[in-house]
């Protein structure tokens, strides 16, 4: 089995572990996280602010949470 086949099969076998949410404006990507900040609108909650980006490729939209 070449290099590309064992990551296909690996990635075959992590696939129905990945926990990430659909993207709701293609319902067909994963959304990755690529920023993290505290809420500059409750700051003295300490909460945080999530933005993340879809992974399709025709999609790539922003949702912030």
């Amino acid at each position: 089995m070449n290099v590309v086949g064992k990551l296909l099969a690996v990635a075959a076998k992590l696939a129905p572990h990945d926990n990430r949410s659909n993207c709701k404006w293609c319902g067909q990507g994963k959304l990755d996280l690529i920023d993290e900040r505290r809420d500059p609108n409750v700051p003295s909650l300490r909460t945080t602010c999530h933005v993340l980006k879809c992974d399709a490729p025709e999609c790539g939209k922003l949702t912030i949470i």
